[in-house]
């Protein structure tokens, strides 16, 4: 079932770019858990469940940015796990300052649903959160 689950990472960037929030919300469960207590620059709030929550943290994670779009790359199957590495593109709502941000991310799966997606700084420590060696 990994494979699928590598899939429905993809499938769900996708239905995000789109803002297709049916699509995207159909891969979570509904006690769904996003952390960011390992990822340096988020300060505020830290940690948002269920489905109230992530869209919470959609709001405030999109809050200062304009034409805001996200990429997922080299996923890494590890079983009930997928590591990802997201690059964000936006533009400061007030600078009009291009961005690009650079995190990876760990999706854990249960019974084919989205239950906890971690953000993380980087790599190695995604991967160090899955027991993988670079």
């Amino acid at each position: 079932m990994s494979r699928e689950n590598v899939n429905v990472v993809l499938r769900t960037f996708r239905a995000f770019q789109e803002r297709d929030d049916e699509a995207l919300f159909a891969n979570y469960a509904s006690d769904i858990e996003w952390d960011l207590r390992r990822y340096s620059p988020w300060t505020d709030q830290q940690l948002f469940g269920g489905h109230d929550g992530v869209r919470e943290f959609f709001r405030q994670w999109l809050a200062d940015f304009d034409g805001y779009t996200t990429e997922a790359c080299d996923p890494v199957d590890a079983g009930d796990r997928v590591v990802i590495t997201v690059i964000d593109r936006a533009v400061g709502k007030r600078s009009g300052v291009p961005i690009e941000r650079v995190h990876d991310q760990v999706w854990t799966f249960r019974q084919g649903l989205v239950v906890r997606i971690e953000i993380l700084d980087g790599r190695a420590e995604a991967l160090n959160a899955v027991r993988l060696a670079e």
